[in-house]
């Protein structure tokens, strides 16, 4: 992306692109050397315990691969979807290929995980053959590239396994960009094909791929210099309805049973609320501070983010040797691809800086002193930059380095994410896994130790009310622990809290009829809570299975076949 005004002040680009495999082979082994301990990785259950664990068996038939884009990713076989609302096929069918190739017959995060570090390296592999395909020198580009495979936004992308979303969108729109340059030089139809065929796998990997097309004719526009006259424009224009058209039928057909009743208001508000993500990015994307797998809009450090803007904006102000509209091609890039990820009430995931981290590397490779950074001289410019590209690389592969044990075990990663964040859910995610682990301990007889693990959920609780002291469920979460230990004078106490602030809490009603059975024995009063929970949720399965035991204790049997019979089809499918 250089200008011919600009091509007397930079070095002239590497003649041809021959004997790149020594390039190409440094950035694997870069990749490889600070990922390969990942595979070691348990799952985080943040998702993979849903689209991996317990689909495992629906991973394993390749038949299932045309299903895979008529449902979505959440779905499992016989229980509803209760996420309808994500439509990731591209990544199913990766996870099939994975099971397939896995000689493993329950899941085994392993291969999973070994995929996740070829796809990361075939992206950074494509972003250096596109740095080059826009006159970036190989040792320039090299560098570039090798900061961007050990980058710490990336970490997440790649040692968790569901971040791979990310990787792989960014590989099919560099092979669709890839193309649709050389397309512009031939006018052969089949890289103008190509171009379309990787566009349509971006779409089906992530609806963030409908932000390629603006970009596409900004950078004919304004970067190529086409006259807006131009049959390109027609034709990509045609090609691109053609695309999304289908795409969007096919898409709200498989989410046909999406619960998610959002308004467009509800989206905007839920857009303009996530705002601080696009400054809390923007300082990670240059500063390794201020990081978290889990952020929260109120973690944003606004002075770090507007230092690193003014920083980014003031240098390329004073600096001479520049392409103006690379530079704020490479902005519009990481805005672009960002901004659809902030609709989402959950956006405080690293991962989703994954592709929009290149437009930060499109617009820094136009720093003069990086266009010069090869091995030459000492005291040159270029030897300047190669320095200082050396030395970002390693720290950022440090911090990478020290970083990625947090994505051992699911307690390492929720525990990082409560002392990194502000955010509640973290605190959420480990007083479920505490709670879990004591189930476990407890069907095992260890009871010391379940209860050791209960107690545990239960200070993982009380620290997100103490993030929220008006989160829902959370006091029936506490007590729940409570009931466990068959401490019910203490689960009462917070039971009359939560249905005090959420009188509709169908667990927690649930959960006093419990108490009232089993603690002050008002048999009558508990068999009218568990019906109410019943009123406020009919699909909670718990309620029918206590209430079928109740009445046959009763010898009521035929209250009890009733109940039975309403549990049989409310509960959980195993």
């Amino acid at each position: 992306m250089v200008n011919k005004e600009n091509t007397k002040q930079i070095k002239k680009p590497d003649e041809g692109k021959k004997m790149l495999w020594p390039f190409l082979l440094v950035i694997c082994l870069v990749c490889i050397s600070l990922y390969y301990k990942s595979t070691n990785n348990q799952f985080l259950d943040l998702d993979d315990s849903t689209i991996i664990v317990k689909n495992y068996p629906f991973l394993k038939n390749a038949g299932n691969i045309p299903k895979a884009f008529t449902q979505g990713v959440f779905q499992i076989p016989g229980e509803k979807d209760t996420l309808a609302s994500f439509y990731r096929p591209v990544m199913t069918v990766s996870f099939i290929i994975d099971a397939k190739l896995s000689s493993s017959y329950s899941p085994n995060p392993a291969p999973f995980l070994r995929a996740n570090i070829f796809y990361h390296m075939v992206a950074c592999i494509l972003l250096m053959l596109l740095l080059l395909e826009l006159n970036l020198d190989r040792i320039p580009s090299l560098l570039m590239t090798l900061i961007f495979a050990v980058h710490h936004l990336l970490n997440q992308a790649v040692a968790w396994i569901p971040g791979r979303n990310d990787s792989l969108l960014t590989i099919f729109i560099l092979l669709s960009l890839l193309f649709l340059l050389k397309y512009r030089k031939t006018k052969k139809t089949s890289q103008f094909s190509l171009h379309i065929f990787f566009f349509v796998l971006a779409l089906f990997t992530k609806e963030n791929a409908v932000m390629f097309i603006p970009l596409v004719f900004i950078l004919l526009r304004f970067i190529y210099k086409e006259p807006a006259s131009g049959g390109n424009y027609k034709k990509l224009g045609i090609a691109y309805l053609l695309c999304i058209l289908p795409w969007i039928f096919i898409r709200q057909h498989a989410l046909a049973n999406n619960i998610n009743n959002n308004t467009i208001s509800d989206s905007l508000h839920v857009f303009i609320s996530n705002l601080p993500y696009f400054i809390q990015y923007a300082g990670k994307t240059l500063l390794p501070f201020n990081l978290s797998v889990m952020s929260a809009p109120a973690d944003t450090n606004y002075l770090l983010g507007l230092v690193t803007i003014g920083l980014f904006v003031g240098y390329f102000v004073i600096s001479k040797e520049k392409n103006i509209s690379t530079v704020l091609f490479g902005v519009l890039w990481f805005l672009f691809f960002l901004a659809p990820s902030f609709l989402s009430g959950f956006s405080g995931l690293e991962h989703r800086a994954y592709l929009p981290l290149i437009g930060i590397i499109l617009s820094v490779s136009q720093l003069g002193w990086i266009q010069h950074a090869g091995i030459t001289p000492m005291r040159s410019k270029g030897f300047a930059g190669f320095i200082i590209l050396c030395a970002v690389f390693i720290m950022y592969l440090s911090i990478s380095i020290e970083r990625l044990p947090i994505f051992r075990n699911k307690f390492a990663f929720d525990k990082s994410a409560m002392e990194t964040s502000q955010s509640t859910l973290p605190c959420l995610y480990l007083a479920k896994h505490y709670e879990e682990a004591g189930d476990s301990n407890k069907m095992a007889g260890y009871n010391d130790i379940a209860a050791k693990n209960y107690n545990l959920a239960i200070e993982a609780n009380k620290e997100a009310l103490r993030r929220d002291s008006m989160l829902e469920t959370i006091h029936s979460n506490i007590a729940g622990e409570y009931i466990r230990m068959n401490d019910f004078q203490n689960a009462e106490k917070e039971l009359t809290i939560e249905l005090s602030k959420h009188p509709k809490n169908a667990i927690g009603v649930f959960d006093m009829g419990l108490v009232l059975f089993q603690y002050e024995r008002k048999d009558s009063l508990a068999v009218l809570m568990w019906k109410k929970s019943l009123t406020l949720d009919s699909s909670f399965a718990q309620p029918y299975k206590v209430l079928s035991q109740y009445y046959q204790a009763m010898g009521d049997s035929s209250n009890a076949i009733l109940y039975r019979s309403f549990y049989k089809r409310k509960r959980p499918k195993q």
